[in-house]
């Protein structure tokens, strides 16, 4: 089995007995292009690798012409029967992970279609696992990151490239795991901190203010890290403009 944490954190299980304790969540590319836009998300989510299923929410606003605020949260989870020669037994995982963030937008051509973007912020979450028996942990994370984006953006469609990197720091809150140099949580235990290129995409179609949105987004495979390595999504993108005086 396989458990992963979103970044938020996030957690999930898969059908070895090994657990990961990370992978991306859907980048929150507004697009914004005007002082008072309010842009919200609202999707479905599952891991690659770890088949994690749960959802995320998004809002984000630009507060004037040029500068944006925006917040995330994501909620995902998966329990799981594992084998063992002829026993069996019941493994979980569930987690949450939120974020805020702010930054600068601009439109890059005239007729404002293209929209270039950064953020940065930051984002805490936490995982809880089981495993067999009753061995339990909770581990959690915190991140930071710096999202710019370029985006394409039109009355019926729109699709943006975020390549995100962010830093990563693990913390065993509790556990009572089997300790030693090949435990479970033995690499971040050793190596907390990470930093990790998590590139993304997405595509927006539908009317003028709502939209169907489809999302990856990956995250640096390592070796010895216990990491998701590509996020799905799907849902619906409301845009809100404000009204013309």
């Amino acid at each position: 089995m396989k458990t992963s944490t979103f970044l938020i954190a996030i957690a999930a299980t898969l059908v070895s007995c090994t657990h990961v304790y990370y992978a991306p969540n859907t980048a929150n590319a507004p697009l914004l292009s005007q002082k008072g836009e309010v842009r919200l998300n609202g999707f479905s989510s599952g891991g690659y690798d770890s088949e994690f299923t749960g959802w995320e929410v998004q809002a984000a606003t630009a507060v004037t012409k040029h500068v944006g605020i925006m917040a995330s949260g994501m909620f995902v989870g998966k329990t799981e029967e594992v084998s063992s020669g002829s026993n069996s037994h019941m493994e979980s995982g569930k987690g949450s992970y939120g974020e805020v963030a702010g930054g600068l937008f601009t439109a890059l051509d005239p007729k404002g279609k293209c929209i270039g973007e950064i953020y940065g912020g930051i984002g805490s979450g936490s995982v809880k696992s089981t495993y067999e028996g009753t061995q339990v942990s909770n581990v959690g994370i915190t991140k930071l990151f710096l999202q710019p984006s370029l985006g394409f953006k039109t009355r019926y469609f729109e699709a943006a490239f975020i390549p995100r990197v962010s830093f990563l720091n693990w913390k065993v809150r509790s556990d009572n795991l089997p300790a030693g140099e090949f435990g479970e949580l033995a690499p971040i235990r050793q190596n907390p901190n990470l930093v990790q290129f998590e590139p993304g995409f997405f595509i927006r179609a539908g009317v003028e203010n709502v939209k169907l949105q489809g999302s990856l987004s990956f995250s640096d495979v390592h070796e010895y890290y216990p990491i998701e390595r590509l996020t799905l999504s799907f849902g619906v993108s409301i845009d809100i403009k404000p009204k013309k005086k």
